[in-house]
């Protein structure tokens, strides 16, 4: 073999190993005979990876499937120069082949294809044995004495790939910094109503008077008292908002003293505020600063806005970080017991996490995942929804977390599974909830699930995750101009912005009346993680990293009749060292 040959080859291989595709030695040797055979395979590596059906093991037969024009090209020619020789070699003959026997040709190579695929591991082995024997010797280095355990590897998983996640190497580290399980207890009575309404306003005060500029507000009963035109800043909850024939806006804000109402005029010098207030809902805490009015003749004063701020996150928010190279892969909604869970994706995030797809760059991320949150929905639940059970593949409600215990326990061992209750789990349906309790989830708890309520908060390696399911986010969605159901990075920007995880009291969104209000976001997350709505998203917001887990449901019909169109099969990967994210389609990334 030439040296060129040699040095292309040993390239090849290396950039094939690096992307994870294995290639047989004939069809090795066909791209060599090529002009360009660096840059084919380039192409080769490029075009695969938009084939679902790749499964990392190239064949003549498979690059038949490439779309590329050029590479189909290359193949043909390589082929039928390759069987020209052979039959001159057995004709002894000089002069060129006619048409008929050129289809002969091709028709003879395609039957052997077939064969050639079952010897292709046994032909794997001996590509990889030779190319390490061939490096070693060009570098006068001994392969009997350092490769051995190598090439033993190789033997025994028949694959380029040793998978050795390095997520094995660390212990779990986890903390439930805030679950509602066993917590949340309510009589119904009007008592506690009021109670959970004083614990909300009480709380979301104290956030906004973190803020610099909200120090020196004053409650509603005192400015009220005021006698001329003053500058005045306050603090209160939005009772109503109503606009006026002007397009000004008025909003009443109520806290622990009284009422007052506050005009937001729509001119130049407020397109900021007028921007905030449109985004604004009643319940919602804000703080104002302005120039109060005093009523003539017995009239209640006003406010006249010149600023209107949410509580929202501080910009130079610093998150948690963890020192270990390791990383959490978030999921819900799978909905097991549907007909329509797509079982087949999930069984490619198994294969994923097992290292057994994926390019080299994608097993590697594989291996750091260290835990899987799951946000809700695990099972698709009985009763949820009008006519649910013509969509159910099990009916049975036990014979569906069953099913859910036989597909969790392909994880492997050393991820660790956390799993939030959500609104087709068996607990009431009102927020907060408690974990699944322990009659449907005992044979996950006895195969390691930890199961916790929603919301909660989870301490991973020093990172903490707000785990909500999302139920609230439809109703935003409803109410506030520019938000999308399939944009749902956006809706959850506003629920930290007003740092309340269902802001609206009374809308589609269930919240149980009890005396403390678990949907304050007091803490600031580090990751925070939703569902609900079956449309991944990723996105950050000031250093909080945001992630909508999409699911492992195709569309249903109750779905397709609130607009929904799902994404299943988006998987979405947060590094706990960076918190940079990853997202990874199943169905065409790897």
């Amino acid at each position: 073999m030439k040296i060129d040959n040699i040095e292309n080859k040993r390239n090849i291989l290396r950039m094939l190993i690096n992307s994870g595709i294995n290639i047989t030695p004939p069809l090795l040797d066909f791209i060599l005979l090529l002009d360009n055979p660096i840059e084919i395979i380039n192409q080769i590596i490029k075009e695969t990876s938009f084939i679902p059906s790749f499964k990392s093991h190239l064949t003549e037969n498979f690059l038949k499937k490439i779309p590329n024009k050029e590479i189909k090209k290359s193949l043909e020619r390589i082929l039928i120069k390759k069987e020209v020789h052979i039959i001159e070699d057995n004709s002894n003959k000089k002069g060129v082949l006619n048409q008929n026997q050129i289809c002969n040709l091709i028709d003879v190579k395609k039957k052997t294809l077939e064969q050639e695929r079952k010897t292709q591991v046994k032909n794997l082995e001996f590509t990889v044995k030779s190319s390490i024997l061939e490096e070693h010797d060009n570098n006068n280095i001994k392969a009997n004495s350092i490769n051995k355990d190598r090439v033993k590897s190789i033997e025994s998983t028949n694959s380029f790939f040793i998978f050795k996640p390095i997520a094995k190497e660390y212990s779990a580290q986890i903390k439930i910094l805030k679950d509602p399980t066993g917590k949340i207890y309510t009589n119904g009575k009007y008592e506690d109503f009021y109670d959970l309404t004083l614990d909300k306003f009480s709380r979301l005060k104290k956030l906004m008077r973190k803020r610099t500029e909200a120090h020196s507000a004053d409650n509603i009963n005192n400015i009220l008292r005021l006698s001329s035109k003053v500058a005045v800043s306050v603090i209160g909850m939005v009772n109503e908002i109503r606009k006026t024939k002007n397009n000004n806006f008025i909003l009443t804000l109520e806290d622990l003293t009284g009422l007052v109402n506050v005009i937001i005029r729509k001119d130049s010098d407020n397109q900021e505020n007028i921007k905030i207030t449109e985004r604004t809902l009643n319940d919602q805490v804000v703080y104002i600063e302005g120039t109060y009015n005093p009523g003539e003749k017995g009239k209640k004063g006003i406010i006249y806005c010149n600023y209107i701020s949410k509580i929202d996150i501080p910009r130079d928010h610093k998150p948690n970080k963890s020192h270990d190279p390791l990383s959490v892969a978030l999921i819900s909604d799978t909905h097991i017991g549907s007909k329509e869970f797509e079982e087949k994706l999930w069984n490619r995030f198994i294969a994923f996490l097992k290292g057994k797809i994926g390019n080299k760059n994608q097993r590697d991320k594989a291996g750091t995942i260290k835990y899987i949150i799951i946000n809700g929905d695990l099972v698709d639940g009985i009763g949820v929804y009008p006519k649910q059970k013509s969509d159910l593949a099990i009916s049975d409600i036990y014979e569906q977390f069953k099913k859910a215990k036989e597909i969790l326990s392909e994880v492997p061992d050393h991820i660790k599974i956390l799993y939030s209750s959500g609104n087709h789990e068996p607990v009431r349906n009102a927020l907060p909830r408690p974990a699944v309790p322990k009659k449907y989830s005992e044979e996950l708890i006895n195969i390691g699930v930890t199961c916790i309520g929603n919301p909660s908060i989870v301490q991973t390696h020093n990172v903490n995750t707000l785990v909500y399911h999302g139920d609230s986010i439809l109703d935003l969605n409803q109410l506030i101009p520019g938000l999308d159901n399939n944009k749902p990075i956006d809706t959850m920007k506003e629920l930290l912005k007003c740092r309340h995880l269902a802001p609206i009291y009374g809308g589609k969104t269930q919240i149980a009346p009890i005396n403390k209000d678990w949907l304050v976001i007091d803490k600031v997350p580090d990751i925070f993680h939703t569902g609900h709505v079956h449309i991944n998203g990723i996105g950050y917001y000031n250093n909080i990293a945001l992630v909508n887990s999409g699911c492992f449901q195709s569309q249903t019909e109750f779905m397709n009749s609130l607009g929904i169109h799902p994404t299943p099969g988006i998987l979405s990967i947060i590094d706990l060292k960076t918190l940079k994210g990853t997202q990874l389609d199943l169905k065409i990334s790897i």
